[in-house]
């Protein structure tokens, strides 16, 4: 079994602080980490379970969820930085992408798109 390619350092970086662990004694890889940002009204809360590929997204506006994303075995998760610019990028499988931004406004982009086209979203 593969874990996913983002690093716990890249998530700090992104998220601007350390997760809240499920299980504070085993290693990062192995565990359940919650990441969580607040930025103009908008709060992003993102779980992560290395090892098993399992990703929850949830964005709320003043508490209320307004998305949700849970995905059991995701293709992978990875780690984006162009001149500062963050951005974190879910593979859910060969065709679809949810791409997150945090800063400077939170930002969520669906990509569905042909397994043949390589282009990658501005966001």
């Amino acid at each position: 079994m593969t874990s996913v390619n983002v690093e716990e350092i890249e998530l700090l970086s992104l998220f601007g602080g350390a997760p809240k662990l499920r299980d504070p004694g085993a290693p990062w890889i192995y565990n359940d980490a919650l990441y969580e940002a607040s930025v103009e009204g908008l709060s992003v809360s993102f779980a992560l379970a290395p090892s098993y590929k399992d990703v929850r997204l949830i964005i709320a506006s003043n508490e209320t969820a307004i998305y949700e994303f849970n995905g059991v075995g995701v293709r992978d998760v990875r780690y984006h930085s162009d001149g500062g610019r963050e951005t974190l990028e879910v593979q859910i499988n060969e065709r679809d992408r949810l791409w997150l931004k945090i800063r400077p406004s939170i930002r969520v982009q669906h990509e569905s798109r042909e397994a043949t086209s390589h282009q990658i979203p501005d966001i």
